[in-house]
């Protein structure tokens, strides 16, 4: 294990590390955060939950220059809520270092207000690649200080479409001096390593096998259903679990709002979250779920992401992941801080007893 304090770290970080509770570095930090304060370019591969904000997070900080007008490091994020997490997260690292500021920008959100933000001047920026786009574009965000650019959870930003985006905002980096590019994914596909290559120096390749892939408080239950019926089966769990906060899992926005509305035609107190919905929208219904007025949330994968939540004690996937990391995902949502949690999968017919067999291999 290796210990904050071991880390070449300034004294202001570390305090409010330290505040924070934490005391060990978890792997991809100690793995990574070495590297990227040596200057060097990194492909990180871990899962959500290992840490890595502050993996990258405080190198960031440790080599902005407070007071700054144009961002020194800017960092690319899937959804408008990882973007709000990752900007909150290094506030807390930051909170010692005098004249830091972070900026987060994304859409669904004035442009104004933030073009004012960018106008004061700021150390980081943190956004989602659409809106970021839209201020170089504008202008309002210029990258001529910008020496590290860090892409978050990369392979969700390409299935959702966002590769040219990407490509264009890398390419847009100034050529006339040296730079690092950050790269962190839960998977490495094609596409990643292509983004690789054009674009990164001889990075360094950081990744965490974890031996144990899902935790030992959560029990992992399936049951079969027939053919459309699961949302009976659904109704029958929820009515037998009753639980406080749970969070049902469907791969389309389309099989959210379905299944939203049939269990509260049944008299079910749910709500749904996906990528459609707008900013405020979002965070009412978060708010909402958290404060138990409605204590099941259906959401989509994409949508999930960054949202935390500890105390959720049921996690039910409707639909099997189209991805075996998102089945970790999922799980990892319940039976946090050493709880106990429930995770139950429900299948119908062969194929999908044939997925659940891979994930049960996987895991």
């Amino acid at each position: 294990m290796t210990t904050f304090n071991e880390l070449n770290i300034s004294s202001e970080v570390k305090r409010a590390v330290e505040e924070m509770g934490y005391e060990n570095a978890t792997d991809i930090q100690a793995r990574a955060i070495p590297c990227i304060l040596e200057g060097k370019d990194v492909l990180g591969r871990s899962n959500t939950g290992t840490g890595k904000t502050a993996a990258f997070g405080i190198p960031a900080i440790e080599m902005v220059n407070p007071g700054c007008k144009y961002p020194n490091a800017l960092i690319i994020c899937p959804t408008r809520e990882l973007v709000t997490q990752v900007a909150t997260e290094l506030r807390k690292f930051s909170k010692y270092k005098e004249g830091i500021k972070i900026v987060p920008i994304y859409g669904g959100q004035p442009i104004e207000r933030q073009i004012q933000l960018l106008k004061r001047g700021c150390g980081i920026v943190v956004g989602t690649p659409g809106r970021i786009m839209d201020h170089l574009n504008r202008r309002t965000l210029k990258l001529v200080d910008t020496n590290m650019v860090i892409l978050d959870e990369a392979d969700e930003m390409l299935n959702m479409g966002f590769k040219e985006d990407i490509e264009e905002i890398l390419s847009m980096m100034p050529e006339d001096k040296e730079h690092q590019t950050i790269l962190f994914s839960a998977t490495w596909p094609q596409d990643i390593l292509k983004i690789t290559e054009q674009f990164q120096k001889d990075p360094i390749r950081v990744e965490i096998k974890s031996a144990q892939r899902t935790i030992d408080t959560v029990e992992q239950v399936y049951y079969e259903a027939p053919r459309g019926k699961k949302t009976n089966a659904l109704r029958v769990l929820l009515n037998h679990y009753d639980p406080e906060l749970c969070m049902t899992f469907c791969n389309t926005k389309k099989m959210v709002d379905e299944l939203n509305d049939e269990l509260n035609n049944h008299g079910i107190k749910s709500i749904s979250l996906h990528g459609d919905m707008k900013q405020e929208f979002r965070s009412r219904v978060m708010e909402q779920f958290r404060s138990g007025n409605f204590p099941i949330l259906i959401a989509t994968d994409v949508a999930a992401r960054g949202i935390d939540v500890d105390d959720i004690d049921l996690v039910i996937n409707y639909d099997i992941p189209q991805d075996n990391e998102y089945y970790i995902h999922r799980v990892g949502r319940t039976g946090r801080a050493g709880r106990k949690g429930v995770a139950i999968t429900l299948i119908s017919g062969n194929k999908q007893r044939k997925a659940l067999r891979d994930i049960i291999h996987y895991t």
